[in-house]
């Protein structure tokens, strides 16, 4: 049989060229039971990286993220339960930086009663982060993308000068086969580079996913090796734990 990573790749490539696929034709097609397809269905749609439709499934715009402003009320449950692992790295009086990406998004959801500082660029975050009566949060200036929902400015990147972060929590659009994380914003990636250089730990907070896609994603954060801790949706495989530090922290969802 075909590893599951191997055939979903292949399910995305053919949605690049037809609008619908059955559960039906992915048995047939890989020789694998109804359940199986349908587990592997299940998993495209709960990442993000195809839409559930009956009988089958359809592309999220041919494998490329959604824009921000379209999937950002949408609640994928790896995406919640791997913003409850980065939610335990927040405590009281500490300073944090959390990037725009709906799984942050979730970590916002999350941070409960936690008196402590969070600093970020995204207008959701800060949104959804006023729930909190305890925290203090200071949302950063400059122009706004109205698609994307961040903020940025050159005024941003000198004033983080100013921040050291504890820790700072970041997403990523893809992973190159170099280790380099990825965003589709070029004013995003500025402010998020810098946010780096400012921190003293750095929580990756990706799916697993983005290390083989290929989709376009040309402006650089960071590199694996710049990262402390990655929280992802299943376990990485070897080849690419490699792109990190031995030190790194793997965190991932346990089935």
């Amino acid at each position: 049989m075909i590893p599951r990573e191997q055939r979903e790749l292949q399910i995305l490539a053919k949605l690049k060229t037809v609008n619908w696929i059955s559960t039906k034709q992915i048995a047939d097609h890989f020789n694998i039971s109804f359940d199986t397809a349908r587990r592997d269905v299940l998993h495209l749609t709960s990442t993000g990286q195809a839409i559930r439709v009956h009988g089958g499934i359809i592309s999220t715009k041919y494998n490329e993220v959604p824009e921000y402003l379209n999937r950002r009320h949408i609640l994928f449950p790896v995406k919640i339960e791997m913003a409850k692992i980065a939610s335990s790295y927040v405590l009281p009086g500490r300073l944090y930086f959390i990037g725009s990406s709906t799984t942050l998004l979730q970590l916002c959801d999350l941070l409960g009663e936690v008196d402590t500082t969070v600093v970020t660029n995204a207008i959701d975050n800060a949104e959804h982060l006023m729930n909190n009566k305890f925290l203090k949060i200071e949302l950063l200036g400059g122009i706004v993308d109205r698609t994307n929902r961040y903020t940025s400015s050159l005024d941003t990147l000198v004033r983080l000068n100013d921040y050291i972060f504890d820790i700072s929590f970041i997403g990523a659009s893809r992973i190159t086969d170099d280790g380099d994380i990825t965003v589709m914003g070029k004013a995003d990636a500025a402010i998020l580079k810098k946010v780096v250089q400012r921190s003293k730990k750095i929580v990756l907070v990706t799916q697993n996913y983005k290390f083989t896609t290929r989709k376009t994603s040309p402006y650089v954060v960071a590199n694996c090796q710049d990262i402390d801790v990655l929280i992802t949706d299943k376990e990485l495989d070897d080849q690419y734990k490699k792109y990190f530090r031995k030190s790194n922290i793997f965190r991932f969802i346990k089935s």
